[in-house]
């Protein structure tokens, strides 16, 4: 798994289609892995899993969903999600996603890391500074990256 710490790289990566990442806190040793995908046809509206079980591909279950709102982007859940707000991994993601909509550093206690795969296309990711931004060159240029 790859470490980022830019809020914008980590935003980039969250919303570019097809994200894969898990969020860590050093205070608690807690970690939650979570996957990110944009809704099809619909270019203002997110779904957020959380991983549950032992298969890192299909062990996911339905959080909430991530709406831009007044020019920013806000987490919610919904009546299909199978989480409560008083649960530690909606806590995490809350946290997580204020954070990075601030736009300021993560705090230290806190630890992104994408999987090694293209935050949009999910293909695997080899070129070191793709890697580091957890996109791809071709997905990059796409998403208008210079």
């Amino acid at each position: 798994m790859s470490k980022m710490t830019d809020c914008v790289a980590i935003e980039q990566f969250t919303f570019a289609g097809n994200a894969t990442f898990t969020i860590s806190s050093r205070k608690t040793d807690a970690h939650f892995t979570y996957k990110v995908s944009k809704a099809k046809d619909k270019d203002t509206l997110w779904f957020v899993a959380l991983l549950t079980g032992p298969d890192n591909d299909s062990d996911y279950t339905y959080l909430g969903v991530v709406r831009d709102r007044f020019g920013g982007r806000a987490f919610q859940l919904t009546k299909k999600s199978r989480f409560s707000e008083d649960v530690a991994c909606v806590k995490a993601f809350q946290f997580f996603m204020k954070k990075i909509m601030e736009n300021t550093e993560l705090p230290e206690c806190l630890e992104f890391r994408h999987e090694g795969h293209c935050g949009k296309c999910g293909r695997t990711l080899t070129v070191p500074e793709s890697i580091d931004r957890g996109i791809g060159p071709e997905c990059w240029s796409k998403m208008g990256g210079m």
